[in-house]
């Protein structure tokens, strides 16, 4: 047996147990989300400091949900990414994007964002119930090959 007394945590504790991020169904991050697959993308929900999520756990200290067996709020932060690369600017970018700048224009395009994205501005939806992200994962799993964007956005822009 390895004598472990003159290790640090670090050095001890495993990062992960998959090979590379994303090749699990589903995974967790440190206390404070999960991640899964669904129908070609992934969905991660994260709900810890640092995320646009109820400003006391925003706020909290980086490393406060790993000191909790439990750890919870009631808004989440929300990002999806495009494994299968059919809607994304990349195979496994993020779904959704900032509008682009349009050197044309010179400034930025939010026609895009309006006709593309439902008019969703961002990469990730904060301060998303459970509810709404209930009604994601559903759209994600249901849309077969049309474009999710403009029902998502719909979902997050309903919300209360």
């Amino acid at each position: 047996m390895k004598d472990l007394k003159f290790q640090t945590a670090e050095q001890t504790m495993k990062h992960s147990n998959v090979k590379k991020e994303g090749d699990s169904d589903f995974y967790t991050n440190h206390n404070k989300g999960f991640a899964m697959a669904v129908n070609g993308y992934r969905i991660s929900v994260q709900w810890g400091p640092g995320n646009y999520v109820d400003s006391d756990v925003r706020y909290d200290n980086h490393d406060a949900p790993m000191q909790h067996n439990i750890w919870g709020c009631d808004t989440a932060e929300v990002l999806i990414w495009d494994e299968a690369g059919r809607f994304a600017k990349h195979t496994g970018g993020s779904l959704f994007e900032s509008a682009p700048w349009s050197d044309e224009l010179d400034e930025y395009d939010f026609e895009w964002c309006n006709t593309v994205q439902g008019g969703h501005n961002d990469q990730v939806f904060g301060h998303c119930t459970s509810e709404c992200v209930a009604k994601m994962i559903g759209t994600l799993s249901s849309c077969g090959n049309e474009d999710p964007r403009k029902a998502i956005a719909q979902i997050y822009n309903a919300q209360g």
